[in-house]
């Protein structure tokens, strides 16, 4: 183990398994990351027969704590700086209320998400495959033109749709785990340049129309669309 923070991973372990009473859970075995370029580790992990875990995770700079449950954090999650009685006790607290039963029954993300589906009567179009084919068309277009392609997506749960458009390389939040929240995504392929003239001139604007190239990919993947004609735009529904 010539990783960091195992070092740091096994640090606080020894120190919750002589501060805390797991009660009645069972600890698990520590698992050292063999990657010196991992940067966090779960310190320690403990398992109730519910199912529920309580997680430690420890990272270079300081660590985090949560309940789990089907590898979903279904508590708040509690940052740590240092190790000492204030923590203990802290943790106790949501040792004991994991304990007591209080988030044997608490939804994950994902039973909420198919609780609001059921509830709203809606169908899914999409799946992880074909979301990742339409990101991975809008980034060839991207690198193939030089332009950046406007996107702009709702999950099922917003309760207010979006105004502005963007960019995928300036979603932090666009990643695999997400997909499945999709109600529909906009794509914009015309793509508008403006030149800065002056301050009393208007700005030169330049237009490049993707629209071929980007139904072109889309028809050979077989992935279904629909176009707004009010909008400019094309529509793909995960949801309906």
């Amino acid at each position: 183990m010539d990783n960091k923070v195992n070092e740091y991973a096994l640090h606080i372990r020894e120190f919750l398994i002589n501060q805390v009473d797991f009660l009645d859970g069972e600890v698990q075995k520590f698992v050292p990351t063999n990657n010196i370029e991992h940067t966090g580790v779960v310190a320690m992990n403990v398992r109730w027969k519910s199912g529920v875990h309580f997680i430690f995770y420890q990272t270079l700079w300081r660590g985090y704590y949560y309940a789990t449950r089907n590898n979903e954090q279904i508590s708040n999650t509690f940052h740590v700086r240092k190790c000492n009685d204030d923590l203990a006790i802290s943790i106790q607290r949501l040792i004991n209320d994991i304990n007591n039963g209080r988030y044997d029954n608490k939804n994950t993300p994902r039973e909420l998400h198919l609780k609001y589906v059921q509830e709203k009567g809606l169908t899914g179009y999409m799946n992880n495959t074909k979301w990742n084919k339409i990101f991975d068309i809008v980034r060839t277009i991207e690198e193939e033109t030089g332009k950046e392609i406007s996107i702009m997506y709702k999950y099922i749960s917003d309760i207010e749709d979006p105004v502005y458009f963007w960019s995928i390389r300036g979603d932090e939040y666009l990643h695999i785990s997400m997909y499945k929240y999709i109600e529909w995504l906009k794509i914009q392929p015309i793509v508008c340049d403006s030149e800065y003239q002056g301050r009393l001139i208007e700005p030169k604007y330049t237009y490049y129309d993707c629209t071929s190239l980007l139904l072109e990919k889309m028809n050979a993947a077989n992935l279904h669309y629909e176009y707004l004609q009010d909008e400019e735009v094309y529509i793909i529904y995960g949801y309906r």
